[in-house]
């Protein structure tokens, strides 16, 4: 008997992305911290608003004017009547680089060494990738994370304008003044990235870029509290990231947030630098 064969169209498979999926699984991977960036941001934004009213009738001028308060805040205020400067006070003081700079130095440290944990840095090496695109595409990651949580916190500031009547925010000034947070968040991605660079463990990573950033916080606060060891402020981060004097005062000594920048920038290439050398565990 004659026997007929049947052609079958056998479909092609389908390419693998190609283009920046190590930024991509960067950000997947940081989901977790990511969301709680966004959600304690949205959160504070709006519980601003909420208690606002009752905020507003408080007169605790003279307690923000102390030294230990101002330590705290990262700033001194005069006028504690407006929206703006609570929001200031409760959203965009010191509070915000250790809060979310922390977040932001977690996640960054953790980004190199978490692949190196599950061993998908074997597969993405293994293939046409280099060390460098690998590391580059992994900080743009990070620094995308905390564009996503800065954008959140904007987002929630405009839905305050619909609960707080004659919320009175200069969004020019807001915009500048988010630019500068924006500034010690890559400072901080700078530094996570530098500590997961040469460590192997996502946690002992991310936790000594947290830890740093929380002797940030340390140096900026002891630093207010007296002339005499007000030298410490010049030599911690939070200095140059004056975020309420922005938003209330309508003040920004320029060069400020490009320290931040430079710092980071610096962290990250260093970073780059040692992981290109390192010799990576096997899995």
């Amino acid at each position: 008997m004659a026997t007929t064969t049947i052609s079958k169209n056998i479909p092609v498979p389908k390419k693998r992305a190609q283009g920046l999926t190590v930024m991509v699984r960067t950000i997947i991977n940081a989901r977790t911290p990511l969301t709680m960036g966004c959600f304690y941001g949205v959160l504070i934004a709006l519980l601003v608003a909420a208690i606002y009213p009752a905020l507003s009738q408080v007169n605790v001028g003279a307690y923000l004017s102390s030294g230990v308060v101002s330590g705290l805040v990262g700033a001194h205020l005069t006028n504690f009547s407006s929206f703006t400067a609570i929001l200031g006070l409760e959203l965009y003081s010191s509070f915000y680089g250790l809060l979310f700079g922390g977040i932001l130095a977690w996640i960054g440290g953790a980004a190199l060494p978490l692949t190196i944990e599950n061993g998908t840095i074997d597969l993405a090496l293994s293939r046409p990738i280099s060390r460098t695109r690998y590391y580059l595409e992994s900080w743009i990651g990070t620094l995308i994370c905390g564009a996503i949580i800065g954008l959140a916190i904007v987002f929630a500031v405009w839905i305050d304008t619909f609960i707080v009547k004659n919320a009175d925010i200069n969004w020019q000034w807001l915009w500048i003044t988010q630019s500068v947070q924006w500034a010690f968040m890559f400072f901080a991605a700078g530094l996570g990235m530098l500590f997961g660079s040469f460590m192997n463990g996502s946690r002992a990573a991310g936790g000594a870029a947290v830890g740093i950033i929380a002797l940030a916080y340390l140096i900026n606060t002891f630093g207010q509290l007296t002339d005499k060891i007000s030298w410490l402020l010049k030599i911690g981060p939070l200095y140059y990231a004056p975020a309420i004097d922005t938003l209330v005062n309508h003040q920004l000594t320029w060069w400020y947030p490009w320290v931040l920048v430079v710092a980071g920038l610096v962290l990250g290439i260093v970073g780059l630098v040692v992981f290109n050398k390192r010799d990576l565990p096997a899995v």
